[in-house]
């Protein structure tokens, strides 16, 4: 069982992957706002990781008693943060072209979905457990959204 003082320190790290993602994605925004179509599937995706980053915050509030186990440890949650905040340097230190932000939105989308509440805790509450694996559902369309997108872009 993982206590409550470790679950708190890795909960904030995932929240906190999100709002880098999310920082990524307006970034992303802004930078192709002459493409209507993937500037609009970046604001979509950046206002989703935020709603995730509110929904992992509000489980540390209401559900952090019924988590029994969490998945991952505070390092590799640590770990997976300072690769989203690398990346997000790297992509506002040296803009990359549409088709490249595609591939690193899909790549960093594969790599974090396991740190998602629905996959990266275990509650003995099953209305907590069904609660954020309701709400964290719309997010495994996103590697395929930004992946149908990347094969769009391509054609063109």
């Amino acid at each position: 069982m993982t206590s409550q003082t470790d679950a708190l320190a890795i909960l904030h790290r995932c929240a906190d992957i999100e709002l880098v993602m999310a920082d990524m994605y307006e970034f992303f925004t802004a930078a192709y706002r002459f493409n209507q179509d993937i500037s609009r599937l970046f604001q979509k995706t950046a206002a989703e990781e935020r709603n995730h980053e509110y929904q992992i915050r509000l489980a540390m509030r209401t559900c952090t008693p019924s988590i029994q186990e969490m998945k991952i440890s505070a390092d590799e949650a640590e770990k997976h943060l300072s690769f989203a905040r690398m990346t997000l340097h790297k992509v506002r230190e040296t803009v990359p072209d549409i088709a490249d932000a595609l591939k690193i939105s899909i790549h960093c989308e594969t790599i974090f979905s396991r740190f998602h509440l629905d996959a990266a805790a275990r509650f003995s509450d099953e209305a907590c457990a069904k609660l954020f694996k309701a709400m964290m559902a719309a997010d495994e369309g996103h590697s395929t959204t930004l992946e149908k997108a990347l094969a769009e872009f391509q054609k063109v």
